[in-house]
Parts: C-alpha cells; sequence; structure tokens
C-alpha cells in the first residue's frame, strides 16, 4: 500500500491514490506527494519538478524566520488560550459573590489578553503564509476568524469595562457575561484546530 505525504501539513495518507483534501489542514490532493521510502516518513521525499514548485514555500523575512526558529505563535497563542478561562471564571465569581476585587482581577486578566493578540494574531499570520502556504481550507480559515473574534471581543469588553466599572453588577451583567463566553469559546476553537495541525488527528 503507497503512503502519501501532505506538503502543507506534514500528515501521511496511507492508499493506492492521496486523499481529495487532506483531513487535517484541508489541503487540495495536488499537494501530497508519493513516499517512496517507508523508512523516510518524517523526513521528505523527492518531490516532482511540478509538484515542488506547488509546495515551495515563500521567501520570508527575517523576522519572520525568527518567528519560526523560536516557535513564537505557538508561545503566545497560550496566553489567551491560558488565561482566558481565568478571566471568565474571576467574572462569574465576582457576578456570583458580588466580589470587586474579583472582577478587578477578570479585567486586569482581560487587558493582558488584549495586549498579547496582536502578537497572536501577526505570528499566526505569518505560521499560515509561509509554513502552510497561505492555504485557504475551512481549518485556516475558521481559525483566523476566531483569532478576529477574539481581539474584537476583547476590545469591547476593555472599552466597556474601562466606561463603565460597574458592569458586572449592572443590569448589563449578563450580556456582558456572554460577551466573554463567546471569546471564551472562539479561542478554545482555535486552540483546539491548531492542536489539530500539530498532531495530525
Amino acid at each position: 500500500m503507497k503512503q502519501w505525504k501532505c506538503t502543507v501539513c506534514g500528515y501521511v495518507h496511507t492508499g493506492s491514490e492521496p486523499p481529495e483534501k487532506c483531513p487535517v489542514c484541508g489541503a487540495d490532493k495536488s499537494m501530497f506527494i508519493e513516499i517512496t521510502d517507508p523508512n523516510a516518513v518524517q523526513a521528505t521525499p523527492p518531490v516532482s519538478e511540478e509538484k515542488a514548485v506547488q509546495a515551495k514555500p515563500p521567501e520570508i523575512s527575517f523576522l519572520a524566520g525568527l518567528i519560526h526558529k523560536f516557535h513564537a505563535h505557538p508561545i503566545s497563542v497560550h496566553i489567551p488560550n491560558g488565561v482566558l478561562p481565568v478571566s471568565v471564571f474571576f467574572l462569574a465569581i465576582s457576578m456570583l459573590f458580588k466580589s470587586d476585587s474579583f472582577a478587578t482581577a477578570s479585567f486586569y486578566n482581560l487587558a493582558f489578553v488584549l495586549s498579547a493578540m496582536p502578537v497572536v494574531l501577526y505570528t499566526g499570520y505569518i505560521e499560515w503564509s509561509s509554513r502552510y502556504l497561505g492555504i485557504k481550507s475551512p481549518l485556516f480559515i475558521t481559525k483566523i476568524l476566531c483569532g478576529i473574534i477574539v481581539l474584537l471581543s476583547a476590545l469591547v469588553l476593555f472599552g466597556w469595562r474601562a466606561s463603565n466599572p460597574d458592569v458586572a453588577g449592572g443590569p448589563d451583567r449578563y450580556m456582558f457575561f456572554l460577551l466573554h463566553f463567546i471569546m471564551l469559546a472562539a479561542a478554545g476553537i482555535a486552540g483546539h484546530l491548531g492542536g489539530k495541525l500539530v498532531f495530525k488527528d
């Protein structure tokens, strides 16, 4: 049985032909190459001239090279995925027990996430456009949209809380919490899809 490797994400398919689309990243059938040496699954096998042109990543800048080398996107993306649940949890505690201190802690965590999001989105764009060749598959489009939702939600919530410090205890508190939850869900979905790319499942 033949093995085929996706030149975008590295997924390996076993079958007589490559799949119509990569089940991991959604890349087209044309982005698969046959692995002729069964011991070279982890290596990049020889590529036909036509497919080599398709799969060749664009030239990247010095900064983009550093982003790849030091894994800036996987590191930075842990900020929203790790801090947002704390922010939402603190907000829920503040609403449940009418605690100003937890509301303030939630706000500070939100501010930290907001400050990190430009780095998260920029490094994510560099990873997508160079490492994954800018493939416009549903997986990548969903990840990009989720990142934008997190950024916009954080901006709205930060401005809302800054202009109305008592919003967590006011009449709009449930809408305020719902927007936090939407932001958290978007971050979770983006993280889940990123995990699919990394672990090829």
